[in-house]
Order: C-alpha cells, then structure tokens, then sequence
C-alpha cells in the first residue's frame, strides 16, 4: 500500500511539541548533571532529528515500530558521541523511551475503542498520528519541568545508577523496550478483533505496572544506600571539622616553635586556679644572651639556644608545672601549690644547676608572684608584679 502524504498546519503540532519538549527538559538535564548547549544551533541540533522524525510520522504513516526504532537510535547516537558516563545515561534513556512507548500506544488502543476502528486504520490518519505523539510530548515537558523539584529523586539518578543495585533493573529496562516494541506490532498488524485494543492496552498497563513496583523497590534501595553514603560523608566531614578544631586549638595552646604552653593557655589556667581559690607562685623569665647569639651567629643559632634552654629547664620541673612561652626570649612558670620561698629556692637551684653544671651553660633572671587562695588579682596585674621581681633580678645580677 503506497504511503500517501499530508501536508498542513497541523505539521506544526510535533515541530512545536518537539521543541518545547526540549526547551523544558534543559533544567532537567541540567539538574542531573548534564551541561546545557552552549549556543541555539548546539540546542536546535540536538533535537533536529526528533522534530524530522515526528514531522515526517505526521506527514507519512511510517511503520510505528520503525519510528520507535528510529526515535531510540537518535537518542543512542548522541550518546555515543559523548565522553561521559554512558551507564547513567543508558539508565535515563531506556527507562525514558519505556514509558514514551507505553504512553502512546496507551494512546492509540483508547482512541481505537472511542473511534470504532482498527489501529492499523486510525494510524493511516494523519490527525490521530499528530494528535497522539502531541499528547506524549506535551505529558513529556510537564513531567520534565516537574524532575528538578524531586531533590532525591534526582540526587540517586545522579549518583546511583551506575550502582550494582540498579543493574538488575537495567536488564529489566532493556527486556521491557523490546517487549513494547514487540507490542507495537499489534498497532500496525490487521487484525480483524475487536479486542485487541484492549488487549493492548491491558498489557501495557500491566508492564506499566510492573515497571512502578519495581522502580519504587530500586527507589528505596538507592534511597537507603544514598542515605547511608550520605550518612558516612556526614560523619566523615565532622571529623575532619573536629581535627582542625583540634588543630586550632593546638596551636592556641602550644607555641609553634618550642612546642611548650602558650601565654594564652598559662593566663586561663592561672584563672582557673583563682577561680577554685588554690594559691600557686607565677614565675616569670628572661633568658640571658639571647641577642647576642642572633647577632653573633644568625638567628637559626638563636632558635637553637631557645630550643636548649627549653630542653633543659623543662625538664627540671615536675609534673604539675606548667611551662609556657610568653615572649620572644621570655617565658613563665606557673607553679601550683607552691610558696614564694619554695618557688625562689627551686629557681636558685635550677639556674645554679644549668649555669654551673649543666652542658648547656644558659642563665636567666625571673621574678616570682605569689597569689594566695583569696587574692583577686587579674593575670596581666600577676605578671606585672613577676617582671618587676625579674628586673630587680636582673639588676641586683649585674652589680
């Protein structure tokens, strides 16, 4: 039987369905990854095929399962050409043109019972071709202006349909397009049974069907899996958040250099101890020499003797002392539980220890500040009293 050809206005229908169709899914691709085009001849492109195919089914009674066939070649096509993912887009496009496939047929055995006719017989009419692959186009943009709003929805077709879990259902897709186009047959075959529209159409429903149940199973595995991912990410970024906490607050507390306790970390232990009303003796030091060590031998010779000084005080003291650095060459001990008397005696053996027996033959000059449990003052008001002692100190040194 010869193809006879329309030519109207109604042409204009699939030209116009087609391009909406497309204009309304580019938030759509772009909500699941995909760039937009870059210019209106990259976007017409892309849908040039489509709006010829679907033009020429109006214009020409084209076989249905060859414009199934064709219309699912286009979309693979322009898939082979890209270089991303194919799995997530081979995943997008057959579960579309499943329910594209579904829907028109749907379409056309309703409108053969409504019509009294045969399929083959209402499909040589060029009005019911454009009527019915208008409907699925208009349907088409309406669901794809709908998809960025479903924000998991989206977050598991981005992420997870290369997964494992949704391979079993890839199998299924591809068995449901070919078992559809198998169906399609029935749409051009005459048959002379007034059911088989029904028949048709029940069919569809029921792979429709099976085809909801067994993405809302996929849904809610892909769900849990993207929460549980989502979950592990979660807990990973607040240990990442807690480890340079931690790091910030280790370098508030540790000077970077001599890796001692930091003015900052000596001044809220010292209100701490106010606070619970303990008495403790504040030591302050100025180490002697350091200029000249810069000047005579550099700077790195004089973090050397920083480092020396340190190495050794720090280990004159005990446990519960605590040893900070307050200054370029000054530092201070706060000593808990201990007199002025006890604190000066323990300097004066300390600084006889390292100028007199010790390798290291470094000296220095403190001042103590004794606060008893009922005193109220400040630390800046405490280490101004300890620098006074360390200059009398330092004076009473050089005389």
């Amino acid at each position: 039987m010869p193809l006879h050809m329309y030519w109207g206005l109604g042409l204009l229908v699939p030209v116009f369905c087609t391009l909406l169709y497309g204009y309304m899914s580019r938030k759509a691709l772009e909500a699941l990854g995909y760039p937009n085009a870059s210019s209106v001849w990259a976007y017409f492109s892309r849908f040039f095929f489509s709006v010829l195919l679907f033009t020429l089914w109006g214009m020409y009674n084209i076989p249905l399962p060859l414009v199934y066939i064709l219309a699912y070649t286009d979309k693979l096509f322009r898939l082979l050409r890209k270089k991303e993912s194919r799995a997530k887009e081979l995943f997008l496009i057959n579960l579309t043109h499943l329910t594209t496939m579904a829907l028109h047929m749907i379409l056309i055995g309703i409108f053969s019972l409504i019509t009294q006719s045969e399929m083959y017989e209402l499909l040589q009419h060029p009005f019911w071709r454009i009527l019915t692959i208008g409907i699925v186009l208009t349907v088409n943009s309406v669901v794809a202006e709908m998809i960025p709003r479903w924000n998991i929805v989206l977050e598991v077709l981005r992420t997870q349909s290369e997964s494992a879990e949704a391979r079993p259902f890839m199998i299924f897709l591809w068995f449901c397009n070919a078992f559809l186009l198998l169906d399609s047959l029935l749409c051009v075959a005459k048959i002379a049974w007034g059911l088989l529209p029904l028949f048709l159409i029940g069919s569809t429903v029921l792979l429709e069907f099976y085809l909801i149940r067994f993405l809302k199973h996929l849904y809610a595995v892909l769900k849990k899996h993207y929460l549980e991912e989502e979950h592990y990410r979660l807990i990973e970024k607040l240990e990442q958040q807690d480890r340079e906490a931690a790091d910030l607050r280790s370098k508030s507390v540790l000077d970077p250099m001599t890796n001692i306790f930091t003015r900052r970390y000596l001044a809220d232990k010292m209100e701490s101890l106010a606070a619970a009303k303990e008495s403790f003796s504040f030591v302050y030091i100025d180490l002697d020499h350091l200029k000249q060590v810069n000047d005579r031998d550099g700077h790195h010779a004089g973090d050397l003797y920083l480092m020396r000084f340190v190495q050794e005080f720090g280990s004159l003291l005990r446990r519960d002392d605590i040893f900070s650095r307050v200054g370029g060459d000054e530092f201070a001990v706060l000593l808990p539980g201990c007199e002025k008397d006890a604190a000066a005696n323990r300097m004066e053996d300390i600084r006889r220890y390292m100028t007199e027996k010790s390798d290291s033959c470094i000296s220095f000059s403190y001042g103590i500040a004794h606060v008893s449990g009922n005193t109220g003052d400040s630390p800046e008001q405490i280490f101004r009293r300890a620098d006074q002692e360390m200059y009398l100190d330092k004076q009473a040194r050089r005389r």
